[in-house]
């Protein structure tokens, strides 16, 4: 399937302050916040800022199909990951998102 053609993806931007005060940002396409903020944390790393995301205390998620900004908290989310789905269905969403954290 093209996944360019998936009605679930959304135009997304991400950002991040670094200890600097330097905001740094990546567009890209991602089915929810978690997502985005994985993907975005993996793409900004591959551009040159530095860090496995574990130190960045948030990213900010900007959905461009919807009207809505998103502010994740990284060490809420990564601690979300790590445990266990309370329905198959968020076992499946989070076995989707968990080779994305690494």
């Amino acid at each position: 399937m093209d996944k360019s053609k998936d009605p679930e993806l959304r135009d997304c931007v991400v950002k991040l302050r670094d200890d600097h005060e330097v905001e740094h940002c990546v567009r890209l396409r991602a089915t929810s916040v978690y997502e985005a903020a994985l993907r975005g944390l993996a793409r900004l790393q591959k551009v040159g800022w530095e860090g496995d995301g574990s130190q960045v205390r948030t990213v900010v998620v900007e959905i461009y199909e919807e009207p809505t900004t998103h502010t994740v908290n990284v060490k809420k989310m990564l601690d979300w990951l790590k445990q266990p789905g309370r329905s198959p269905y968020d076992e499946f969403r989070k076995q989707k998102l968990r080779p994305l954290a690494k």
